[in-house]
């Protein structure tokens, strides 16, 4: 399985490639109708807290982030072709104590679009998601707990694709594969990301290692927004749900797993912007530490799916290229 879908994406890749010689060629013929388009944006973001006998507590901190947002189109006739490349890192170091990964991101997503009536087509829809770095149980750097695909998540999806302009898109599919990898045995061993855990006799030897790969098929939803708000301030929002309808837990086949991206964009000029960025993730696959406070102090009770939040606020250099 795994093989075929590395096959699929190699596909894709080259049919990028191949538009990015054919738009290089159309480029130096007059009056030719030009089928591909290719954009892009790469920002470079710091922040910085510096505290010297700060009463109150704290730490001094630099932090920075690099990111890349690509977009190639291609439109003929009734046929359209995207690929949206996100790709994002982030560290934060705290003086000469320690340094952490803050942002760590590899997102591929490819649309192929048959246009049947004006608003509603025809679409299918293949994204992958994974990082670059190890990620550790900060601030101990020793417990490994994400890497280079574990996870690796692959989902492909038919359905269709409502757009009435640039500022609204929806896709509903009610076929969709969704495949986590594990590459990792000592993750999967543990039965890290929904995959089924490795077996241990009694005497914690090893019977049957973890599985690598979960796999699940259900229903797909991913919702698109973005417009400028108003002068120099542009909002955008990504929301994707999934639900598995063949989860080996029947309780579990009522969840939703849910993503929802916000980024809020404010331009100071032609190479400044500050951004401000959300993600809220729930996967009832993903285990979460759970807390409660005994004595006053704060005491791990045990683990379970829980609401994930991320935010992030800094001022950038952009580079928007096309």
């Amino acid at each position: 399985m795994f093989r075929v879908l590395i096959l699929v994406f190699l596909f894709f890749s080259t049919i990028t490639l191949t538009a990015n010689n054919d738009s290089s060629k159309m480029t130096t013929k007059k009056d030719t109708v030009r089928y591909w388009k290719f954009s892009g944006k790469s920002d470079l973001t710091f922040n910085q807290l510096s505290l010297t006998n700060w009463a109150s507590g704290g730490e001094s901190s630099a932090s920075g982030k690099v990111s890349s947002t690509t977009k190639l189109r291609y439109k003929k006739n009734r046929f359209l072709f995207e690929k949206i490349t996100k790709l994002a890192f982030g560290i934060v170091g705290y003086g000469k104590n320690r340094i952490e990964k803050t942002e760590d991101r590899i997102d591929i997503s490819m649309a192929a679009t048959n246009e049947t009536e004006k608003n509603w087509t025809y679409s299918s829809v293949v994204t992958l998601k994974t990082q670059f770095a190890n990620g550790y149980k900060y601030p101990n750097d020793s417990t490994l707990i994400s890497t280079f695909f574990a996870p690796g998540v692959i989902n492909a999806s038919i359905g269709y694709r409502y757009k009435e302009s640039d500022v609204f898109e929806l896709f509903l599919s009610p076929a969709s594969g969704k495949f986590t990898f594990v590459l990792n045995q000592e993750l999967a061993n543990k039965g890290a990301f929904g995959v089924k855990p490795a077996v241990y006799d009694t005497n914690g030897l090893l019977l049957v290692p973890g599985q690598k790969l979960y796999s699940e098929f259900g229903f797909n939803v991913l919702a698109n927004f973005a417009k400028e708000i108003s002068k120099n301030i542009e909002l955008s929002s990504t929301l994707n749900l999934y639900n598995n309808y063949l989860d080996y837990n029947a309780k579990n086949r009522w969840n939703i797993d849910i993503d929802w991206e916000t980024a809020i964009n404010f331009t100071i000029n032609k190479r400044f912007q500050t951004v401000l960025f959300m993600q809220m993730k729930y996967d009832h696959n993903i285990d979460l530490p759970k807390y409660e406070i005994v004595d006053g102090e704060k005491v791990q009770i045990g683990v379970g799916p829980g609401l994930q939040f991320k935010e992030s606020l800094g001022i950038g250099i952009t580079y928007n290229f096309s």
